[in-house]
């Protein structure tokens, strides 16, 4: 993650006062973990690479790990997939997208996965802001060290709270960054869908309208069964629409509007920043819920690994694109062998499709595909 003013300066410092700058995650990595954590951190980078076999232009996912110095290609964990593509908007690729394994001290595998879809002028500042500080903001929220030597506790409603806590703290710290410099900054934000997983549960949090989830397959024919595990925070929900209302908010054409110039509309209910929309109504509160995967789960204390996959995607995949379809796709690929990485390539391919065969404003389009069950490890230098 791009390196900021605050590279220079002490993490724990920053952290402490919660100044919404850039972090440097090349040095917080070696600050969050120790080498024999075995700790990879892949996330989207600013460079954006296109070609002839890549239809539009792709950010380029960097990985960093914190057993030694030296880069791994992003393709080398063959359990995880990430891709993020551009749109039709003028402005850069608003999307971002993180995940990171590591070892924990009693040996249970952990890995986290999170895509932000910013929004607004400046959404793609806001959600770079967002993957840089989030993983920090989880993984050091006092709550987590409620058990010596562990960075994730074993005791779920602690990992709960933690989330929660974290999520709290991030929202506080995109009101900072909101309401930072020029107008258009106090227009702009991002969603928020995360799944951590620990010890054979997957912990979720989720603001906004990217969504996330949970497939099952076999290595036969069988269908693919899928669970959608978030909820879409939309401003046409009754509960959302009357906390809206109640403070001035406006909801029509199932967005929420200003009672004032410039009369900016926002397709959701919860979001990162937005600190004017903010003010009637918004909110930054997620929905966070802890799921059990069952025995050989990741992280889990079972032998075999479960046959099932996370997707986790922003709304340039779900717009047109049904749950069951992604996980049919992502499913039939891995059931195939193929990989998560070809699989959220392909699945990339098909929302671009779905939508352009609707719309000629195709979105952004981000997505992350882990394949449950793979052993996690720090992988050896490839090439």
């Amino acid at each position: 993650m791009g390196a900021g003013r605050s590279a220079a300066g002490p993490p724990a410092g920053f952290f402490a006062q919660g100044l919404p700058e850039a972090l440097d995650w090349r040095t917080l990595m070696k600050v969050v973990f120790q080498p024999s954590h075995e700790a990879v951190l892949m996330f989207t980078s600013e460079r954006e690479r296109a070609g002839s076999s890549i239809p539009r232009p792709r950010k380029v996912v960097l990985t960093l790990r914190s057993c030694d110095e030296a880069p791994l290609p992003a393709d080398s964990l063959g359990h995880v997939g990430v891709v993020s593509q551009k749109g039709n908007k003028m402005q850069p690729n608003q999307d971002c997208a993180f995940y990171f394994h590591f070892t924990d001290s009693d040996g249970s595998k952990i890995w986290c996965a999170c895509v932000m879809d910013g929004h607004g002028p400046l959404g793609h500042e806001m959600s770079t802001l967002a993957m840089q500080w989030l993983p920090l903001l989880v993984l050091r929220e006092p709550l987590m060290a409620s058990e010596p030597g562990k960075i994730v506790p074993k005791n779920p409603q602690s990992v709960f709270d933690a989330i929660s806590a974290a999520f709290q703290k991030m929202g506080t710290l995109m009101q900072k960054a909101s309401l930072i410099g020029w107008g258009p900054r106090g227009y702009s934000g991002a969603t928020c869908t995360l799944a951590l997983c620990a010890r054979g549960l997957l912990h979720t949090a989720n603001i906004g309208d990217s969504r996330m989830i949970l497939g099952t397959y076999s290595t036969g024919d069988e269908a693919i069964e899928h669970r959608i595990l978030t909820r879409d925070h939309k401003p046409e929900d009754p509960d959302e629409r009357l906390r809206i209302e109640a403070q001035g908010g406006i909801v029509a054409r199932q967005r929420v509007y200003l009672d004032e110039w410039p009369y900016v509309g926002l397709n959701m209910s919860r979001s990162l920043g937005d600190s004017k929309l903010h003010a009637v109504g918004v909110s930054d509160v997620p929905d966070v819920t802890s799921i059990f995967l069952g025995e050989g789960g990741e992280g889990g204390e079972g032998g075999e690994a479960s046959p099932q996959f996370l997707v986790v995607a922003s709304d340039g995949v779900w717009d047109y694109t049904s749950a069951k379809d992604a996980a049919t796709v992502v499913g039939r690929h891995l059931q195939m062998g193929k990989g998560a990485k070809v699989a959220a390539e392909t699945l990339v391919l098909l929302a671009q499709e779905s939508w352009e065969a609707e719309s000629p404003d195709l979105d952004d389009i981000t997505a992350i595909v882990v394949q449950i069950g793979s052993r996690c490890q720090c992988p050896e230098v490839q090439g």
